[in-house]
């Protein structure tokens, strides 16, 4: 039975402070029980009602002990060492009764008690040494009976041993408590470096996860970025192949298409009118837009909505949540817009219209779509701006004489060559076309005609090519005949075809930038992606200068990182070959 009663405390309490408190219940349920068998083999009244008296204290002590409070386990060791004394005198044996022997017990269980007052020990021995001594002082004077004739030696003499035991086990448990707090703080360390680490190791984790999801976005972004570029490519392309078209089937096949490849819920097209007072709808692909179209809807420049605002200031503009903008102007013939981007329309510097387009997705529109779609949308004023002159013009494009002569070359000024037309019907690569005439266009920007020219000079045509105003490149046609004479009609059809040419130059510049910017950003993708499939320090360097080497085609690619401040570790370097 004591054995299994020890085991459980042992168990139960081993862990709390490291074993402290199973040590104090063990050592209180041993008292106890020591002083509940001095029961059965003493009959004083007396000493029943002290032993009893004690039992009481032990069990109220080992209870507090039991819910985690020490501050009454002293109890016990004091009161029994007054019924020891008692019981001394009471049962006969005095000064010379070995249960005097129970203080030092006692005594031990008051140290394996204290934590760290080192004062209750030390008033304890004293109180033990004094109760002992004052009972020999007692029978020496006739006090107290004096059966075994205890003299003034005897008592000072084991009153010093008691004080010597008392002292060394002091010391001891002092040692023991020492090595304790030792053991503890070292505990202590160990367990606040382990959580220090566990919270180091948790926040990398968090950040090679946070830092994973960046790179996850940023590589959705660089795809969902290239597939709009291809998609505003593939648009360029259906809008170079429609020029013949009317100027409204030209817009209004526009508006379907960008809202077919980039999933726009409206799309409408707004022209400037002569005055530049007002944007009129001229095109639009929802029904919503179609019932705006009957009724002729424009907006003032300049007044409310965001179409307004930007045909004014010709800067793009963004409503991320079409409830909270101030700018927006809620329009009921699209209840669900959500969200909506207007880009300027620019033909040269001025602005010629505003291409608005609505989502039914919050927060549908990012900055660098602004940038990506001022593409479209300037591609989109220049085949307004040169249908709408064809239509104005009404010319009529005529076929060239085989026998003529006709170069069409870029302005040499930006360092490029041009193409002629032989008069054997081949083709050939021209570097310049050095003469008066040619000089003459590019500096005055009309066209010069020489119907007659001096000597065996044939006669000349030269037309500039231009866009925007500027010259950047020459149409230049020698007649086979030195008498040919260059009619209105001739001359009226190498003017368009200037004007066609300057037109889909750019159509064409436009588009390689487009394709430029999808290939720069699938290559950007790609290597984010296989940069980011890796949380190796080494192998992300790697990694890197390896993608960028093939990707950019390089022989050596090289990349350094530098130490950090508080950090002591050398320059790291990687290259490829």
């Amino acid at each position: 039975m004591l054995d299994r009663l020890l085991n459980y405390l042992l168990k139960r309490y081993s862990d709390d402070n490291l074993g402290q408190r199973a040590e104090i219940m063990v050592a209180l349920s041993l008292g106890t029980l020591s002083t509940m068998l001095l029961l059965l083999f003493y009959r004083n009244p007396t000493t029943i009602v002290a032993l009893l008296t004690t039992n009481v204290v032990g069990f109220f002590t080992l209870y507090q002990v039991s819910q985690g409070r020490h501050n009454h386990s002293i109890f016990f060791p004091t009161v029994a060492a007054f019924t020891i004394c008692a019981v001394t005198i009471v049962e006969g044996a005095g000064t010379h009764d070995l249960l005097w022997m129970g203080n030092l017990g006692l005594f031990l269980i008051a140290n394996i008690q204290r934590r760290r007052n080192l004062l209750i020990p030390i008033i304890l021995a004293i109180l033990m040494v004094a109760t002992f001594a004052a009972t020999g002082i007692a029978e020496i004077y006739g006090r107290l009976p004096n059966q075994f004739g205890t003299t003034t030696s005897y008592v000072y003499l084991n009153s010093f041993f008691f004080a010597v035991i008392m002292a060394a086990i002091i010391a001891v448990f002092n040692r023991h408590y020492s090595l304790l707090r030792l053991a503890a703080e070292t505990r202590d360390e160990q367990i606040n470096k382990r959580l220090e680490l566990q919270a180091n190791n948790q926040a990398l984790e968090n950040r090679l996860a946070a830092r994973s999801r960046e790179l996850n976005e940023a590589d959705l972004k660089m795809q969902e970025r290239s597939a709009r570029l291809l998609s505003i490519m593939e648009i360029s392309q259906d809008i170079s192949s429609s020029l013949e078209q009317q100027i409204e089937d030209l817009l209004r096949r526009i508006t379907q298409i960008i809202s077919a490849k980039l999933n726009f819920y409206h799309v409408g097209i707004f022209l400037l009118d002569e005055n530049r007072q007002y944007a009129v709808l001229r095109a639009a692909n929802s029904p919503g837009g179609q019932r705006m179209l009957e009724r002729h809807h424009q907006l003032k420049v300049g007044g409310t909505g965001i179409v307004g605002y930007v045909a004014q200031s010709g800067q793009p503009r963004i409503a991320l949540d079409t409830g909270a903008d101030a700018v927006f102007f809620n329009n009921p013939d699209l209840p669900g817009t959500r969200s909506e981007m207007a880009i300027p329309m620019k033909y040269g510097s001025q602005v010629i219209g505003v291409l608005d387009l609505q989502s039914v997705m919050p927060s549908a529109f990012k900055e660098e779509d602004a940038d990506l779609l001022s593409i479209l949308a300037n591609q989109i004023a220049l085949a307004a701006e040169n249908v709408s002159k064809n239509e104005a013009g009404g010319f009529k494009v005529s076929s060239y004489s085989r026998g003529n002569r006709a170069g069409l070359q870029p302005n040499r000024r930006q360092g490029q060559g041009g193409y002629s037309f032989n008069v054997d019907g081949t083709i050939s690569a021209v570097s310049s076309i050095n003469n008066a005439i040619v000089e003459k266009a590019l500096s005055s920007g009309e066209t010069v005609i020489e119907d007659q020219p001096s000597g065996d000079t044939p006669p000349t045509l030269t037309v500039p090519v231009k866009f925007r105003d500027q010259i950047i490149g020459i149409i230049h046609v020698e007649a086979a005949e030195l008498t040919r004479s260059w009619t209105e009609d001739e001359i009226t059809v190498v003017q368009s075809i200037s004007d066609r040419a300057a037109f889909a130059l750019e159509n064409a510049r436009l588009f390689e930038e487009a394709n430029r910017r999808a290939k720069q950003e699938e290559a950007i993708a790609h290597i984010t992606s296989q940069i980011g499939a890796s949380t190796n320090f080494d192998r992300i360097l790697q990694t890197t200068i390896e993608e960028l080497g093939r990707t950019l085609g390089a022989t050596r690619t090289f990349i350094q990182l530098e130490a950090f401040p508080e950090d002591d570790a050398p320059a790291q370097n990687f290259v490829t070959d």
